[in-house]
């Protein structure tokens, strides 16, 4: 009886494993399109009472999107791959986890961020256009930098991300369900002949 048991333990595990590295293809992706802001300056008088041409100090910012890019936890059986585009020149894509929201000021649709004051952990200055990223699952945001305007800037970013079951894990249950089936079979096959 618990070779029998084994061996539909395996035969399951073998269907599990298929059946996971099926929905991991299908349903572990996803696109959009996000509004990136790219913050106004703004103007400082440093004497407000004495004002003098050439006194005002201008502070820029970083943008940070209010909506979160979530990578959900089974990603971490599986390869994922993130690839965010955009088209406006003169601008710079970044990713901070999305607590580093806390660093900044809630401007309703988008956070508004000292410069350097969020940790980035792709993109970021050097950026031009394109990120491709490997992120382990967690929330994250988009931070945008780059040119200094008087004006708030508004530009789309595309993002989009597949997953796939990693080879060694998908194969290591692979093999140990085989084993098991293979295993459970002769046993039964030993015992029948005996």
């Amino acid at each position: 009886m618990g070779k029998i048991v084994i061996s539909v333990v395996g035969i399951i595990g073998l269907l599990l494993i298929a059946g996971a590295g099926l929905a991991l293809n299908k349903d572990l992706s996803d696109s959009d399109t996000v509004d990136a802001m790219l913050p106004d300056c703004q103007i400082e008088d440093d004497d407000q009472d004495f004002p003098f041409p050439g006194n005002d100090e201008v502070t820029c910012y970083w943008g940070m999107s209010g909506e979160v890019l979530e990578i959900p936890s089974e990603a971490i059986a599986a390869n994922v791959d993130v690839e965010i585009t955009w088209s406006k020149s003169g601008v710079w894509i970044g990713i901070a986890e999305a607590s580093e929201a806390s660093k900044c000021e809630d401007e309703g649709d988008f956070y508004r961020c000292q410069k350097d004051s969020v940790k980035m952990i792709a993109g970021g200055p050097s950026s031009n256009g394109e990120i491709n990223w490997n992120p382990q699952p967690g929330e994250y945001r988009f931070v945008a930098g780059g040119e200094d305007s008087q004006s708030l800037q508004q530009f789309d970013v595309d993002w989009k991300y597949q997953a796939s079951l990693k080879s060694g894990l998908a194969i290591a249950l692979m093999v140990i369900g085989s084993i098991m089936v293979i295993g459970s079979i002769s046993i039964l096959i030993f015992k029948k002949n005996q």
